[in-house]
């Protein structure tokens, strides 16, 4: 007799090599999709038997399906925003930025101010394009780009002129507006200093941004990304997520992590517990159950608060070691603090000092509540000290980094801070794995050069730009398997935020967030991973995307 329909597999996929990510070598042939969850898993000729008349029956021919990708570091709304910005992620070199920029002001005369994202330190001499070279391009409105990471800008003569700053105005805070040798600011601002500019350019509606998310999840699901952990946030941002999934648009599992420092009021800490708490914690589209600090700067600028001394020329108006961005007394409370409310903390940390010193505040903490399973995570951790390795297990903090942060085309300007002695422990993945760290991985996206997955698989086993490059890869010694890798965008991604237990994993009970993939990753040269493309993506049971 004809099974009810609820219980017939809506989806079965066989005849294919299916990754269940338990473990690094664990397939199956093919598997049952029932409703928004795994049924079963098996052999063709097992799961075949399952379906009913009206399953969706789909032929593998062999190819790869792994769990879908787990993004456990991204803005997600500025990436999204920033679709209909200067998009400069793609460009190889000053004259691309150039070029990019010409052709976006011909596709937008209107636009008051022209913003947007992606042009990299190693373009310019001295690491940093100028005013002038902007103002060329855009005479008479305001313009403001971010460098790829975020953590610096490049303004004209008209977006300065607009926040009062010329040769007299006078910047103490954390970051820096740069100068050139008469004292004249050239167009690069440095953390905190952005914000003069960047304050003065017009908010975006609520429809807007919730526009811009829609278009930011066709994106994601196009390169088989199902969860997310935003590493910055506000209650404003949250409720925009809570009403895609009011609407039944999301199609994304989203974690929030509250933007937090120490100029917290206790009405904004109240707003935050009580966003979380109406989230609640067993919500399989939304939680809101972390915060987000800071620490430091980038290596790039000189704000990445280091050990001993950077390598190379440091700006007169900068410390030789760096930057907090914090106080840190004030860090440490407000991290015992959070972690006495029960959240989870990421730290944005990138020199081996900042990385140490959040450690030392994560060590603190469980000394002044007592020890829990908070899953506590350092993001970034772009340099660290070998002793401070062994720390994260023994503490239970989760490594939380971006392989595609390591891509060698870009690291050139950052090699120069660090100097040669530092190398080996730079963007350090192998030595996180040997000493039982529970690495997760993520794009960091829009700060990055691709929010693709496949792109940082490529850099986190080869070390080495798609061409090849550097011959033996750079800091070869620091390269993963595609397994961990793998591991770090899935089964660990659901892990870092306490769903291990429901996703991550193509497992009978578990959500059916699955992508099927172009090649095999697990058997092709590692020098071919980049040119894996995501074919199909299932999300929550249903399929949200397929290449035609």
């Amino acid at each position: 007799s004809e099974k009810p329909k609820a219980l017939q597999p809506s989806i079965i996929l066989f005849n294919g090599k299916i990754w269940t990510a338990e473990n690094a070598a664990t397939f199956v042939e093919a598997l049952a999709v029932t409703g928004n969850k795994i049924s079963a898993t098996g052999t063709s000729i097992q799961i075949l038997k399952l379906k009913g008349d009206s399953t969706r029956i789909i032929d593998l021919k062999g190819d790869l399906v792994t769990p879908s990708f787990n993004d456990a570091h991204i803005h997600f709304l500025n990436g999204s925003n920033g679709l209909a910005e200067v998009e400069l992620t793609a460009t190889q070199s000053a004259k691309e930025v150039e070029d990019y920029i010409k052709d976006f002001l011909a596709e937008h005369p209107n636009n008051e101010w022209i913003t947007g994202r992606g042009w990299q330190y190693t373009f310019y001499s001295g690491g940093f394009p100028t005013r002038q070279m902007l103002d060329a391009l855009v005479p008479n409105k305001p313009a403001y780009i971010r460098a790829y990471d975020g953590h610096s800008a490049w303004a004209n003569s008209k977006a300065l002129e607009l926040a009062g700053i010329d040769k007299n105005f006078k910047f103490t805070g954390f970051g820096e507006v740069v100068r050139n040798a008469s004292g004249e600011p050239t167009g690069a601002l440095k953390e905190d200093a952005m914000s003069l500019v960047s304050k003065l350019i017009p908010p975006k509606t609520r429809e807007q941004n919730l526009e811009a998310l829609r278009i930011g999840m066709k994106l994601a699901a196009s390169l088989g990304i199902t969860s997310i952990q935003n590493a910055s946030g506000s209650v404003e941002e949250t409720t925009l997520y809570e009403e895609l999934l009011q609407s039944n648009e999301l199609t994304l599992r989203v974690g929030v992590g509250f933007s937090v420092d120490e100029n917290m009021t206790p009405e904004k800490l109240s707003s935050i517990v009580q966003m979380r708490d109406r989230i609640g914690f067993n919500n399989a589209m939304l939680r809101a159950n972390a915060v987000k600090f800071m620490i430091d700067g980038v290596i790039e600028g000189h704000t990445g608060f280091m050990l001993e001394s950077y390598s190379d020329q440091i700006p007169k108006e900068l410390s030789p070691v760096g930057q907090v961005s914090m106080p840190l007394p004030s860090f440490n409370d407000w991290v015992s603090t959070w972690d006495s409310l029960g959240f989870q903390i990421y730290t944005h940390a990138i020199g081996d000092r900042g990385v140490r010193e959040t450690l030392n505040a994560y060590e603190n903490a469980q000394k002044q509540n007592g020890r829990r399973d908070s899953r506590h995570r350092i993001e970034h951790i772009e340099t660290i000290s070998p002793t401070d390795i062994p720390r994260f297990s023994q503490l239970g903090v989760m490594p939380s980094m971006e392989p595609i942060h390591a891509e060698p085309a870009t690291v050139l300007v950052w090699e120069k801070a660090i100097g040669q002695n530092r190398l080996p422990y730079s963007f350090a993945w192998a030595s996180m794995l040997k000493a039982n760290a529970r690495l997760v991985y993520s794009s960091d996206w829009p700060a990055c050069v691709s929010l693709n997955p496949i792109r940082g698989l490529h850099v986190a086993v080869n070390r080495k730009t798609i061409d090849g490059k550097p011959e033996g890869g750079w800091v070869p010694e620091q390269k993963i398997s595609i397994a961990d890798a793998m591991l770090a965008y899935t089964k660990m991604g659901a892990y870092s935020s306490f769903e291990e237990n429901s996703k991550g994993q193509l497992k009978p009970g578990y959500l059916a967030d699955l992508i099927v993939l172009s090649q095999d990753l697990f058997t092709i040269n590692p020098m071919d991973t980049y040119k894996t493309e995501v074919n199909m993506t299932i999300f929550d049971g249903r399929v949200v995307w397929e290449r035609k």
